[in-house]
């Protein structure tokens, strides 16, 4: 790399977003097969939803698109993105992670491994 571009990266202001984010409101359910997180994500389409996994930490990005028709007279509404990170427990399936969105609404399927699933041991007589 040449000096030049170097000093210029060295320089580089840091990229900030200047659109605000919020928590999602998100209920988390569990059951003998899984976890279950439900968030509401309104105006987040498939498109503009990311759901990452990196190691044990779960990260939801979405983000709001603007649409905008003619000229703005008032603007009360300000678009946001919405952003949650969770710590997930051992014990998870993460192979078999899935997700919808309807409506606004993420139903996050976290399925339990074989391993934390509770199991009725039988009782042998004799």
């Amino acid at each position: 790399m040449s000096e030049t571009m170097q000093r210029f990266e060295e320089n580089k202001p840091e990229a900030v977003e200047d659109r605000p984010w919020v928590a999602p409101l998100v209920d988390v359910y569990e059951n003998d097969n899984e976890l279950l997180l439900i968030a509401d994500l309104p105006g987040v389409t498939q498109d503009s939803l990311a759901i990452n996994l990196e190691k044990d930490t779960l990260t939801l990005v979405g983000k709001i698109h603007e649409e905008k028709s003619g000229h703005v007279l008032g603007q009360e509404f300000q678009p946001i993105d919405y952003r949650r990170s969770f710590t997930l427990p051992g014990g998870i399936a993460v192979a078999k992670i899935s997700a919808e969105l309807s409506n606004g609404v993420l139903h996050l399927h976290l399925p339990k491994s074989e391993e934390v699933k509770p199991r009725k041991i039988e009782i042998k007589v004799g």
